[in-house]
């Protein structure tokens, strides 16, 4: 995913002395004078104007800021000795950057100033009417879209809807599975042979204008977005999320956002003539000599796949049992009146048939 930069926007960070909202320019407080110190913690701005000015840039870009080891200021990188005390900034750690800025972009309301009560814009730092500090307004949350956690009642239902669920196929499982042995007779021995007709038909698809067959006849055609790609690309369409602000430690953030690229081509309809069943003729009756079904064909057709059904007919028990047996060689043996040992399990089912020798 690629990271477009928006711009820079200045953060603030609050006076722990007098209580007052600072630029995150700024070194020191604008009311009490009182050092940055090297803890402090910096916020979004409640209305920051993304900046993209080449003396801005240069600012934000140019590095974490410094904090003296010795009496705690704030000195821009690449300072060399602190120009509040003229110590020695060599191995002096920068201010850690790179964070997420929490509340950048969030809407906020009007602040109350503690000391008279006057409401005032989101923005400002101090009171309009008396110039006390105003502490940061607080972002209003979204609604909120999460789902409610259901019930425990519905839990509890939910469990037990899916437990009678796995003791029914557990139980089904077992009874298939299941089998009692018993002896037929055969009463009946029948076949049926069917021969697919297939013909030449057209066929509706979707596909991506690229990919048609030459052949095809082309109908109508719609953009659609084809792939995602992370990096720009020719004729790409640019789809990004929501901007937010990443702390350079020099008290601007850069504001990104995150973009893929939707690549958008032509998918059309098209229609190609191919080879369907239309139609499957059909041979049946009783006793060992199966026949297959005529075949007639017109000009735009063609034979399909053929295929064999042999059944044995047995009671047993007062009951009627259907076999299909594996192939023509064992169903040449189920002649009328002879003897079978049937396995059959619960669901009635002959699942096995041999002949009694």
């Amino acid at each position: 995913m690629a990271k477009k930069t928006l711009g820079y926007v200045e953060l603030e960070w609050k006076c722990p002395t007098c209580g007052t909202r600072n630029p995150g320019s700024r070194r020191v407080c604008q009311n009490c004078g009182s050092p940055q110190p090297d803890d402090v913690q910096f916020e979004a701005p409640a209305q920051g104007e993304i900046r993209t000015d080449q003396e801005t840039v240069q600012q934000a870009t140019a590095g974490p800021d410094i904090h003296c080891p010795y009496c705690g200021a704030r000195n821009p990188a690449g300072a060399k000795v602190c120009k509040q005390c003229g110590g020695d900034l060599s191995g002096a750690a920068a201010r850690q950057a790179g964070q997420i800025v929490q509340g950048f972009g969030a809407k906020r309301p009007d602040v109350q100033c503690p000391a008279c009560g006057t409401m005032n814009p989101a923005g400002r730092t101090v009171c309009n009417n008396c110039g006390a500090p105003l502490p940061a307004p607080t972002p209003v949350a979204p609604p909120n879209a999460a789902k409610q956690p259901a019930s425990r009642g519905c839990l509890w239902i939910g469990a037990g809807l899916a437990v009678l669920a796995l003791i029914t196929v557990a139980f089904l499982i077992f009874s298939g599975g299941r089998t009692t042995a018993t002896t037929g007779e055969v009463v009946d021995a029948r076949w049926t042979r069917t021969i697919d007709v297939q013909g030449l038909v057209p066929v509706r698809y979707t596909g991506w204008l690229d990919q048609i067959p030459g052949d095809a006849v082309l109908g109508a055609c719609t953009e659609e977005v084809r792939e995602v790609v992370e990096e720009p690309a020719p004729g790409a369409r640019e789809v990004c999320g929501t901007p937010y602000a990443v702390d350079q430690g020099s008290g601007f953030a850069e504001v990104v956002v995150d973009c893929v690229y939707e690549i958008v081509e032509q998918r059309c309809e098209y229609t190609v003539n191919e080879w369907r069943v239309v139609d499957q003729i059909v041979e049946e009756g009783s006793g060992f000599s199966p026949q297959w079904p005529a075949l007639r064909l017109s000009g735009r057709q063609r034979e399909g796949d053929r295929g064999e059904r042999y059944q044995c007919i047995f009671t047993a028990g007062g009951k009627t049992y259907v076999y299909d047996v594996r192939d023509a060689g064992q169903y040449a043996r189920c002649t009328v009146g002879s003897l079978w040992s049937l396995q059959v399990n619960d669901a009635g089912r002959v699942i096995a048939a041999e002949p009694v020798e």
